[in-house]
C-alpha cells in the first residue's frame, strides 16, 4: 500500500513506524467509539503489572511487564498493543470528536468545512460502495496506453501527485552539504519506507524459503486485485509481476546496507543520472514530478543507491510491456483500495493486515477516515488538536527536562573516557547546537489551494497527495524552513533530524506512562527522559554522528575517535544479533544499530539527569523502590508491547527498531547501576561481565 512521502530519509524515531495506520478496512457503519484506557497509576508506575516471580537478571522486560503482557489482549483491528498503540487510539479518538465537532460546518467553504467534508465523504460507505473501481478509470486507460519509455516514466512521473506507482521515491530534502537549502533526492523506495517500492516488506520476502507463505498469498493478492479490475488472466499476470518483484529485489541494496549517509550521499547532476541508468526517461519522469525544466540537466540529485537503480531501470526496461502493465495497475489498486468500494478495501486488508500483520478483523470505517483525514489534511486536523487538548504549560514542562537531559548529556561527554579531545570538543559544539521543538511548529499551512469535493473520497485523496507534495516541491531552490516539521502534533512519537540539527517531540506523546506531570519523577525521568535522551542519542549514533553543528555531512571525528566507536558499535550489534526472536530469525543488529545506540544512551542519560536533579541528597525510597530502581522501571513500561507473531516478524526483517523486548533487556544489561539496584548476578541469564558491557554514550 501507498505510504504518504514526507522526509523520513533520515530522521530517527523512538517508536516503530507502523501501527497499522493506512491499512484497508472494510468494515462499514459507525462503531460506538469507546475512549482507551488512560494511564492512571497513582504515582506512575503500574506495579500491578509486575511479574516478581521472574527474576530481573533472567528476564527484566518480563519482570517488569509480565502480568500486564499476559492479560493484555491485542485489539482484533490491529497487530500490536501497547502504550504507543493505547495513545495512539486516544489520539485518534479525540480526533474523531473534533471531526465530528465540525459537520454543522460543511457548508461554510473556509479549513474547517474541507476537514468536514473529507471525513464525512469517506464515513459514506454506501456512496464509495455505489463507484465500485469506477474512479480509477483515468488512470487505467493511462496504463494501457503506456508503449514507450516516456509514456512509462511519465506513469512513474505521477506516482507523486496521485494513487499511482513508482519503485522509485523522488523527494525533497536538506542538502547534506550544504544544510541551509534542499535538493532533489532518489532511493530505490523500500529501504526507506517512504511512497515507491516493492509489494513486500522487504528484499527477504522474496529470496527467503522460510517466507514462500508470505510471497505465495502475494501471487494471489496480485491476481484478486487484477481479478477485481477485470483484468485479462489475472493469474498468469499475476505470477509474472511477482517474477518481475523478485528479480528487482535481487538487485536492491538491502536495508542493513544503507545504514551509512556517507555511502549513501551520492549528489549528480541530472544528466549523470541519464548516463548512469538509461534505461529509465528520467527527464520526463521529473517533468512529470513538476521539476522546473529550466537548467534540468545540470540539477543536482542525491541518487542514494546508483548501481541498484541503474540495474532496476536495466531490468523494468527488459521486462514484457504486459508485464509492467500489470504490475502499475495491481499497485494502482492496492494504494488506491482504502477510497474504493469495499471489495476493494477487503481484498487490500486480507493480504496487507492479515496475513502480513496478523491482524483479526479491519479497522471500524471511522479509524479509516481519520487516518485518511491526517493523510490529506495533518496539519488543519493538528492546529485544532492542540487547541483543544495540548496546554501550553505542558509545552513548558517538557522543555525544562530537554534543559535537564541536555545537561547530563553535556556532563557524559566531559568525562567520555574513548574520545580524543579535539573529537569531544567538537561533540560538545554540535550538543550546543541541538535545537528542540515541543508540540507543535510555529507555523501551520495553508490549505486554502486544496480542492475537497462532497462524495468524492478517491479524488479527494488524491488532489490531497497532490497537494502534499506540491507544498515540498515549492521549497525546492529556496532557503531550508526550519518551523517546518515531519510530525503533526497528534503524532505519538519523537525524532531526531540530523541534517537541521534537532529533536521534535510531538504533543501527542507528552503523557501518561511517558509523563505524568502529577506522577513520580524518577517514573518520568525513565519514561519521557529515556525518549528525550533517545532522540539527542541519535545525535551521536552511526548515522548520526557524521553531522556536526550545523547538520553537514563530513568527517569531522578523529580517526582514533571513529575506530573507538566502531569497535563498541560493533561489540552492541552482537549482542542484539545473538537475541533469537523466532527459531533461526534473530535480530538484525546493523540494521538496527541507530536505535540500539540511541536507546543505550537514551536510558544512561535518563538515570544522569534523575542523579543531577536531586543535587547530591539521597532520596527515600517510594513504593518499596529506591529512585535509580523506578527509573529503570519507568523505561521498561514504555516498552510493555504485545504483537502478533505476524507482525513481529515482519518488524525483525524490515524495520529499523528492535522488538520491544530487546529495546528493554539490551539497554539494561550494559549499565552497571542496573546490576547494583537489582542485585543481578553472574549465572543470570542478561548478566554481562564488566569489561564486555558496551558504554558508548
Amino acid at each position: 500500500m501507498k505510504i504518504p512521502s514526507f522526509r523520513t530519509v533520515l530522521k530517527q524515531c523512538s517508536m516503530l513506524m507502523v501501527i497499522g495506520a493506512g491499512l484497508a478496512a472494510g468494515a462499514a457503519g459507525h462503531a460506538q467509539t469507546q475512549t482507551p484506557q488512560a494511564y492512571r497509576n497513582g504515582w506512575g508506575f503500574d506495579q500491578a503489572g509486575m511479574d516478581p516471580a521472574t527474576p530481573p537478571g533472567q528476564d527484566f522486560f518480563t519482570y517488569a511487564n509480565g502480568h500486564y503482557i499476559g492479560q493484555l489482549k491485542i485489539p482484533d483491528d490491529m497487530s500490536s498493543y501497547g502504550p504507543f498503540h493505547i495513545l495512539a487510539e486516544l489520539s485518534q479518538v479525540r480526533q474523531k470528536a473534533l471531526l465530528e465537532a465540525l459537520l454543522p460546518y460543511a457548508e461554510v467553504g473556509d479549513e474547517r468545512s474541507k476537514l468536514a467534508t473529507f471525513y464525512s465523504s469517506f464515513l459514506d460507505q454506501k456512496t464509495v460502495d455505489a463507484k465500485g473501481g469506477d474512479p480509477l478509470e483515468v488512470e487505467l486507460d493511462q496504463i494501457r496506453d503506456m508503449n514507450d519509455r516516456a509514456s512509462l516514466a511519465r506513469l512513474f512521473g505521477l506516482s507523486a501527485s496521485s494513487l499511482m506507482y513508482s519503485p522509485f521515491a523522488l523527494d525533497i530534502e536538506q542538502n547534506q552539504k550544504d544544510p541551509t537549502q534542499y535538493m532533489l533526492m532518489l532511493d530505490q523506495g523500500m529501504s526507506i519506507g517512504i511512497s515507491g517500492g516493492l509489494g513486500l516488506p522487504d528484499i527477504s520476502y522474496y529470496s527467503n524459503p522460510a517466507l514462500a507463505p508470505q510471497k505465495n498469498a502475494y501471487r494471489a493478492h496480485v491476481a484478486r486485485m487484477l481479478e477485481l479490475l477485470d483484468w485479462p488472466d489475472p493469474d498468469n499476470d499475476a505470477s509474472a509481476v511477482v517474477a518481475l518483484e523478485t528479480a528487482l529485489a535481487k538487485v536492491e541494496t538491502p536495508r542493513d546496507q544503507t545504514r551509512d549517509p556517507v555511502k549513501m550521499f551520492n549528489p549528480m547532476m541530472v544528466k549523470e543520472l541519464v548516463g548512469l541508468a538509461p534505461d529509465v526517461d528520467w527527464v520526463t519522469y521529473l517533468r512529470t514530478m513538476g521539476v522546473p525544466e529550466a537548467g534540468l540537466m545540470e540539477r543536482v540529485i542525491d541518487v542514494r543507491e546508483p548501481e541498484s537503480i541503474a540495474e532496476m531501470a536495466r531490468i523494468i526496461a527488459g521486462a514484457d510491456r504486459r508485464t509492467v502493465k500489470a504490475w502499475l495497475s495491481f499497485h494502482l489498486a492496492d494504494n488506491a483500495a482504502p477510497y474504493l468500494s469495499r471489495e476493494f478495501s477487503d481484498a487490500s486488508f486480507d493480504f496487507n493486515g492479515r496475513v502480513l500483520m496478523g491482524m483479526k478483523r479491519q479497522p471500524d470505517r471511522w479509524k479509516r477516515a481519520v487516518r485518511a483525514t491526517n493523510t490529506a489534511m495533518g496539519w488543519a486536523l493538528g492546529r485544532l488538536y492542540v487547541e483543544h487538548y495540548f496546554p501550553p504549560e505542558a509545552k513548558d514542562r517538557i522543555t525544562g527536562l530537554v534543559q535537564e537531559l541536555k545537561k547530563a548529556f553535556r556532563w557524559r561527554l566531559e568525562h567520555n573516557e574513548w574520545m580524543d579531545a579535539p573529537t569531544r570538543q567538537a561533540a560538545l559544539v554540535k550538543l550546543d547546537h541541538f535545537a528542540m521543538q515541543v508540540g507543535y511548529p510555529h507555523k501551520w499551512w495553508d490549505y486554502s489551494a486544496l480542492d475537497i469535493r462532497p462524495g468524492d473520497v478517491y479524488g479527494n485523496a488524491s488532489r490531497g497527495i497532490a497537494f502534499n507534495w506540491h507544498h515540498r516541491l515549492d521549497q525546492l531552490d529556496r532557503p531550508v524552513d526550519r518551523d517546518e516539521w515531519d510530525m503533526t502534533p497528534q503524532t505519538v512519537n519523537a525524532y531526531n533530524d540530523p541534517v537541521k540539527n534537532e529533536i521534535v517531540f510531538p504533543a501527542a506523546i507528552l503523557q501518561p506512562p511517558f509523563f505524568d506531570p502529577t506522577g513520580d519523577m524518577a517514573v518520568n525521568y525513565g519514561g519521557i527522559g529515556g525518549v528525550i535522551g533517545h532522540e539527542m542519542s541519535h545525535g551521536f549514533d552511526d548515522q548520526g554522528r557524521h553531522y556536526d553543528e550545523h547538520g553537514r555531512l563530513h568527517d569531522w571525528w578523529s580517526s582514533r575517535s571513529s575506530q573507538a566507536f566502531e569497535e563498541r558499535a560493533k561489540r552492541l550489534g552482537a549482542q542484539y544479533d545473538a537475541e533469537e526472536v523466532f527459531p533461526g530469525l534473530h535480530v538484525n543488529g546493523r540494521m538496527t544499530m541507530g536505535e540500539n545506540i540511541a536507546d543505550l544512551g537514551g536510558l544512561n542519560l535518563a538515570v544522569q539527569a534523575y542523579h543531577d536533579s536531586l543535587h547530591g541528597r539521597t532520596e527515600a525510597p517510594l513504593h518499596g523502590w529506591t529512585g535509580d530502581q523506578r527509573v529503570f522501571l519507568g523505561w521498561a513500561q514504555v516498552w510493555r508491547e504485545k504483537d502478533r507473531p505476524d507482525a513481529l516478524k515482519r518488524q525483525v526483517l524490515s524495520n529499523e527498531h528492535a522488538p520491544a523486548a530487546s529495546r528493554v533487556n539490551m539497554p539494561v544489561h550494559n549499565i552497571d547501576l542496573w546490576y547494583q539496584v537489582f542485585g543481578v548476578k553472574a549465572g543470570d541469564r542478561l548478566y554481562l561481565p564488566p569489561e564486555q558491557r558496551v558504554k558508548i554514550w
